[in-house]
């Protein structure tokens, strides 16, 4: 046979050892993609078994076998004897010329033994302690007129945020269900100052508010970015509802910490939820993309619920997980309160009263006689009152009263100087709307 050798060491890894430092590095380059899962120990031994083939097999040889060698095949494993060595080769390649061409690589089976690896301390970071997330449940009437009005909203905090809060709800306190994943922190915290009732429908520049939030930036801007929706905030009232207003002027005082102006109050139909003044301490929310939307259903509305909320990450049982119970009065389907109520009384002493009416969508177009009418029908009831007392209920279909003199001599015993009229807006699929309390 004919046969080309290169010598080499027959102990691979201290060869490999010896060539790298002479020469200071290696010459070969190996590299596979494998879509194969292990962990760090089975990774490195064949990592090194494989580091070790490449020297093992940096030797070639070649050589001629008569015909009657037909039982060799490429893969075989064959033994040279070289001198006095006996050394071990893999057959590559067999060319059939009559006789049987080979080329093999020098090989050692030992390379494939389980290289002992080095036990890898994981140090450990101790348990991973989080808290609860803060949530607040916003009930909030239609803003833009295109949302769903079966629709309830949270605002979610946390810090560090844990990459999501998910919100479950059920009847009972088993069988919740996935409402919805708040995916961001909203910028949302509390107030620093007395907030007193302010003028609605008009610009309050009076008023300041200094609020303080947990996250995120609050930022000035015109009337005009105002008028188109801008910076919408809600600050919930001692009653628990939601009052919903618009600044133009954000001063930073600290960090986190700002002062509010050039304030429209009310905004959206939230008049109806004034009292007399939200004292320091009330939640704040700026209403903008990380206030998350839960669909209810018709049959979760005006319903108490029950909800648990926590990190998205974890599972609902964990114990970031926080509970609560609140029902939704899903305010998008609540008529507005009308506006604008004013009394005329008649030489026979029958009393006329009319108003202007508001609808929840539709409202801004400055282009039609009157804005549309968003229930199935134009319908009202009015409260007479004698202080808390209701002496009368009427039924109306247009903005216009009549209370005849006969009717008012029999609630009151005689004609009154002043009446108190508690005036609201019907619909079919929520009942009275917002009421307008006037006294006249």
């Amino acid at each position: 046979a004919k046969i080309r050798y290169l010598a080499g060491s027959a102990d691979y890894r201290q060869a490999a050892a010896e060539s790298r430092r002479l020469t200071g590095a290696s010459g070969r380059v190996s590299q596979a993609d494998l879509a194969i899962v292990m962990d760090a120990d089975q990774a490195s031994a064949i990592t090194d078994s494989w580091l070790f083939e490449a020297w093992a097999a940096r030797e070639r040889a070649a050589f001629v076998l008569p015909p009657s060698s037909l039982a060799l095949e490429p893969g075989d494993i064959v033994s040279l004897e070289i001198g006095p060595d006996s050394r071990t080769f893999r057959l590559t390649e067999i060319g059939e010329h009559g006789t049987r061409d080979i080329q093999a690589r020098s090989i050692d089976v030992e390379v494939y033994g389980a290289t002992p690896a080095k036990v890898r301390v994981v140090p450990s970071t101790g348990p991973v302690t989080a808290g609860q997330p803060v949530l607040a449940f916003l009930d909030l009437p239609l803003l833009r007129g295109d949302e769903n009005p079966l629709t309830g909203y949270v605002a979610a905090f946390q810090s560090p945020w844990p990459g999501g809060v998910a919100v479950y709800s059920s009847p009972e306190l088993t069988g919740y269900r996935l409402k919805a994943i708040a995916p961001t922190p909203a910028t949302m915290g509390q107030t620093l100052s007395d907030f007193p009732a302010g003028p609605p429908a008009r610009w309050d520049h009076a008023t300041q508010l200094q609020v303080s939030v947990g996250t995120g930036t609050l930022t000035s801007a015109s009337q005009i970015q105002v008028f188109a929706g801008a910076n919408a905030a809600a600050v919930q009232t001692p009653s628990g509802d939601w009052e919903v207003l618009q600044f133009t002027t954000a001063i930073l005082t600290a960090p986190g910490s700002y002062i509010l102006t050039g304030l429209l109050r009310g905004q959206a139909g939230t008049d109806a939820t004034f009292s007399a003044a939200i004292p320091a301490g009330a939640t704040f929310v700026l209403l903008n993309s990380a206030v998350t939307p839960l669909a209810l259903t018709s049959a979760e509305t005006r319903l108490p619920l029950n909800w648990r909320y926590g990190p998205s990450s974890r599972g609902i049982g964990d114990a970031t997980y926080a509970a609560a119970t609140h029902t939704f009065q899903v305010l998008g389907l609540r008529p507005l309160a009308p506006v604008h109520l004013k009394a005329q009384r008649a030489s026979n002493g029958d009393l006329t009263v009319t108003w202007i009416r508001r609808t929840r969508i539709g409202g801004d177009s400055w282009d039609l006689p009157d804005v549309p009418l968003s229930e199935d029908a134009e319908r009202y009831e009015a409260d007479i009152l004698s202080g808390s007392t209701v002496k009368r209920t009427l039924s109306i279909t247009s903005p216009t009263l009549s209370y005849p003199a006969a009717s008012q001599i029999a609630d009151f015993g005689s004609l009154q100087p002043t009446l108190t009229v508690s005036l609201a807006q019907l619909s079919s699929s929520y009942g009275r709307g917002a009421p307008l309390t006037v006294t006249v």
